[in-house]
């Protein structure tokens, strides 16, 4: 029986097969990213590849640059022709929950620039519908964030929590907090996506709609490519 670090493990080198000279390349965030991010140096490496990189958090921006990738800001760059990120959740229509790192804001910013955009997740990410599993993250801003909270709350009874990070609230790399929401299954998606939207003081939500091309995903008996 693998364990979820050996089948993330797996994804990766399907995820890395995609990566072409010239690209400018989105790199996530996570546990399933940290096990990429070598490989990409690698193959940057071995096959001299001119590879420009922009992360999804300073956490894969250290890591990449200490493996002497060429990373640069997102306004640096008009475009990205490649992310890979991983997921949380993914539905059936490869919608996805991301943000249990905390780094949604500026996941969504580069997965929603990229032309293609491929998840890494093992088998145990795979939901009938996203909450099932896992907490939404909503990112919102410091300055009102209890009243904003109360706002959310007040969507058909969601249950809340700010994040914390030991007994201090975790701060996102922007300065927000997160706010996770117990969903149930009947909040539609895009619903609650567009309620949260409108909130003053809400910067942005862990919901990934209509924006993933490829899940790569890691199973007890191998390999599962879903494209969209």
């Amino acid at each position: 029986m693998k364990d979820s670090q050996e089948l993330k493990r797996m994804t990766v080198d399907d995820a890395v097969a995609q990566i072409t000279d010239n690209m400018i390349l989105g790199i996530g965030t996570g546990s399933t990213i940290e096990l990429l991010i070598p490989k990409i140096a690698e193959r940057i490496k071995d096959e001299q590849l001119n590879i420009t990189g922009v992360c999804t958090s300073n956490k894969s921006e250290y890591l990449a640059k200490q493996l002497n990738m060429n990373i640069v800001d997102i306004n640096d760059v008009s475009h990205v022709d490649l992310a890979i990120d991983g997921a949380d959740e993914v539905d059936p229509q490869l919608n996805l929950v991301k943000g249990g790192g905390g780094a949604l804001f500026r996941e969504k910013v580069i997965d929603e620039m990229a032309a293609r955009f491929v998840v890494l997740v093992d088998e145990g990410k795979m939901v009938d519908y996203l909450g099932q599993n896992f907490k939404l993250p909503v990112e919102v801003d410091k300055f009102n964030w209890l009243h904003t909270t109360k706002k959310i709350e007040s969507y058909g009874k969601i249950q809340t929590e700010r994040r914390m990070n030991g007994d201090v609230p975790f701060i996102t790399d922007n300065g927000n907090y997160i706010i996770d929401c117990q969903l149930n299954e009947k909040i539609d998606p895009y619903e609650f996506h567009e309620f949260l939207i409108h909130l003053t003081g809400v910067l942005e939500t862990g919901y990934f709609l209509d924006i993933t091309d490829q899940v790569i995903v890691g199973t007890q008996q191998g390999v599962q490519i879903i494209n969209k």
